[in-house]
């Protein structure tokens, strides 16, 4: 017999799994946001405003900024060097390409955020938006790591290691988020046949 003071249709808990896959979902999704708005801003920088020839002009270093900066004359030289150096490596196809990836990557990421909160605070459909998000996210990380592989020595260095990092993340998050969907849509079944 249930208590007096009991409400009778009060919603179940939240599931132990939600809350704990929430919580890393913001945390990553803060990070990922600002990973790939900063991708996306460098390649809209750099990629945009390279010359067409890939050679840059010789290093600009005035003194009093080397001394702001704390930086000597052939350090400044050194970086303008290896910036052109990965002008010149980069494919043309491979701005176009993180550019896009990017700019998908930082709205995606953003929205995990939300998705993330929404499974803390437990909403019906959080579950279900975080296998699309999380899996949404899977495929822009692989697309990353597929274009880092075609282009290039000194770009799969630059980009490889992180996008399989992320794959990985992802991944887990992705099988995470379907088993617990999975969990639940069978505790739904059980509370109702009961």
């Amino acid at each position: 017999m249930p208590e007096p003071d009991a409400p009778i249709d009060s919603p179940p808990p939240s599931p132990a799994w939600a809350g704990a896959l929430g919580v890393i979902a913001i945390v990553l999704g803060v990070f990922l946001t600002a990973t790939h708005a900063n991708e996306w801003m460098k390649q809209s920088v750099v990629g945009g405003f390279a010359p067409p020839s890939k050679i840059l002009p010789a290093a600009i270093c005035p003194e009093d900024e080397l001394a702001d900066e704390g930086l000597s004359l052939v350090e400044c030289e050194q970086m303008v060097a290896r910036l052109e150096g990965v002008i010149q490596a980069t494919p043309d196809w491979f701005v176009a390409v993180q550019t896009a990836l990017a700019t998908l990557g930082t709205l995606i990421a953003f929205g995990s955020i939300v998705v993330g909160a929404a499974l803390v605070n437990f909403r019906t459909w959080a579950p279900l938006a975080a296998v699309v998000t999380f899996g949404a996210l899977l495929s822009i990380d692989i697309g990353g790591a597929l274009a880092a592989l075609n282009a290039g020595p000194i770009v799969r260095e630059m980009y490889l290691w992180n996008a399989l990092l992320w794959i990985l993340l992802h991944l887990m998050m992705t099988i995470g988020a379907v088993i617990g969907q999975r969990g639940g849509a069978e505790a739904h079944r059980f509370v109702r046949s009961a």
